[in-house]
């Protein structure tokens, strides 16, 4: 079977019929047939051997392949949780190269899928009294496995020619598992190992399983990393990467002129005089802060992945600190922005007995706690990033490990900090819109019903808009987050890149929703600019 490490390797190459979908990697389990011993004729024949591999396909590779120097007669791949049998030949035959193509009607079907309940709970002997009968019937069916104990090849004469397959995982690296997140290890040779190859659950990926897309709040690492080339140019990377670069600059443009408005606007003194316009000031420069971190995290992880930077202190650095800060700002920002709008309601909820000073002192004090809290809590991150070589692609990945505790927590402290100001905006929606009904009740009368509510939306419609819009943005960030599970293979990130890029709108909209939705904002961002224009006129004696 090829025991000597020296033994000749053929090259088996594996096409997919276009109606299958490629999968991340696939485990190649190769049979092998022992002859019956003429001088042992009385014995049963010897069960056959298994040795199973794995191939993975990067990202840009459509036909994965594998190397193998021992005897089979059969060929199995796995994937999807589906098997398929690729190739048999009754006599070994010593080819150098075999390429072989995966087909639909080669897959091989379940007894679940072909028996009845009945004889589904009869036990395993009893089941296989009835194999034939399933050859017989599905003219069409190549193979079935029972999952407890068989795999059956229908012959030419539509008989059950059955074996013994152990679906169970096997661990063959001797005890020690060099994968991650309970994947499976495999070696690429049990007698002469030079290289190990693990299989990921679903939603696992990675060269040791050592990304996830399962739960909320997922990194760039984990969505756009793998369809970054390494040692390939920027204008042969793939789609995903060249359309990712474009948002993330076309951001970082509108992020600039969003900030220099902003702060334009509410440094003013008028602005200043209540909380909505400390906080308002603040959500500015931590959304700048937000999309610098972003900007700086995406332009690291595309020269990391491409090769160009490759100096582990400064990876490392970048691992500990640009996740952490982009989780601790983002949340931050939302926190400011729902202050803002939950202000804006006790606004109009206390009128004229809105007390100003005492609005300035509590925004000033909740904003430093704010940035003390959040922080703090994501201070758990930091702790558990390390770097990981990548051996088998030449990378190195940025990637965090938890205990089960710490994950946890984590994922408490992630969707804390996003359903919790999300629900306040979304109060905020609704009490704005019942006391402008409140409102309506006390004018003047003489005027109609449709006349008083139209004057009291008009009267409060920065209000009510600008938390509108940030409900509405958050629900899609949930409907993805949540409706799309995870992300099944590194080949679709699209979903999830949109996902993650929506989630920077927020800090894209101050400008558009606190400025030119409100009146007052307006006003003081044209008076803002004709002192900055005059003062620039001044200086440089310009007419």
């Amino acid at each position: 079977m090829g025991l000597r490490c020296n033994d000749a390797l053929r090259k088996i190459e594996f096409h997919f019929a276009t109606t299958i979908v490629i999968p991340q990697s696939i485990l190649i389990h190769f049979i092998y047939v022992p002859s019956k011993p003429h001088s042992t004729s009385s014995l049963p024949p010897p069960d056959p051997i298994r040795s199973t591999l794995i191939s993975k396909l990067k990202f840009n590779e459509t036909s994965p392949f594998s190397y193998y120097g021992g005897i089979f007669h059969l060929i199995f791949v796995e994937f999807h949780k589906n098997y398929y049998l690729t190739l048999l030949q009754h006599n070994y035959t010593l080819t150098m190269n075999i390429s072989t193509t995966i087909m639909p009607e080669n897959r091989c079907s379940s007894i679940n899928e072909l028996f009845d309940d009945h004889i589904q709970m009869l036990s395993r002997w009893h089941r296989a009294k009835y194999y034939h009968i399933l050859c017989q019937k599905h003219s069409n069916l190549a193979c079935f496995y029972d999952n407890d104990y068989f795999m059956c090849l229908c012959d030419i004469d539509r008989h059950a020619n059955c074996f013994k397959f152990d679906y169970r995982p096997v661990d063959n690296c001797f005890g020690y598992n060099y994968c991650e997140n309970d994947a499976q290890c495999y070696l690429d040779n049990i007698t002469c190992p030079t290289s190990f190859s693990c299989a990921c659950k679903e939603c696992y990926f990675g060269t040791r399983c050592q990304f996830t897309t399962i739960g909320f709040g997922l990194s760039l690492d984990d969505i756009l990393g793998y369809s970054i080339w390494s040692n390939v140019p920027f204008s042969k990377q793939s789609n995903a990467v060249k359309i990712s670069t474009l948002l993330t600059t076309l951001i970082f443009i509108i992020a600039v002129l969003d900030f220099a408005l902003s702060v334009i606007t509410f440094q003013t003194k008028r602005s200043l005089e209540v909380g909505v316009g400390i906080y308002l000031l603040a959500a500015s420069i931590t959304s700048f802060i937000i999309i610098i971190i972003f900007g700086l995290k995406y332009l690291f992880l595309l020269l990391s992945q491409m090769a160009i930077i490759t100096n582990n202190s400064f990876l490392l650095g970048n691992c500990i600190c640009t996740d952490f800060f982009l989780k601790a700002f983002s949340s931050i920002g939302d926190w400011l922005t729902a202050c803002v709008n939950f202000e804006r309601v006790i606004t109009i909820l206390l009128g004229v007995k809105f007390n100003k000073a005492r609005s300035k002192k509590i925004a000033k004090r909740l904003i430093l706690g704010i940035n003390l809290f959040t922080l703090t809590s994501f201070i758990h991150d930091p702790f558990h990033r390390h770097l990981l070589e990548d051996t088998e692609e030449q990378r190195t990945w940025c990637v965090i490990r938890y205990s089960s505790s710490v994950r946890i927590y984590a994922s408490f402290v992630n969707i804390f900090h996003f359903i919790l100001p999300f629900c306040l905006n979304f109060i905020a929606t609704l009490a704005i819109i019942v006391l402008i009904a409140r409102e309506k009740s006390k004018t003047r009368q003489e005027q109609t019903y449709r006349e008083l509510l139209c004057n009291q939306f008009h009267q409060h419609k920065h209000r009510l808009l600008s938390s509108l819009v940030l409900v509405i943005v958050a629900i899609l960030r949930l409907i993805i987050s949540f409706a799309s599970t995870c992300m099944k293979s590194v080949r679709n990130p699209w979903l999830f890149i949109g996902g993650y890029f929506i989630s920077f709108i927020p800090p894209l909209l101050i400008f558009a929703i606190f400025v030119l939705l409100s009146e007052f904002y307006r006003k003081e961002f044209k008076d803002a600019t004709v002192r900055i224009r005059k003062t620039i006129q001044n200086r440089f004696h310009l007419q």
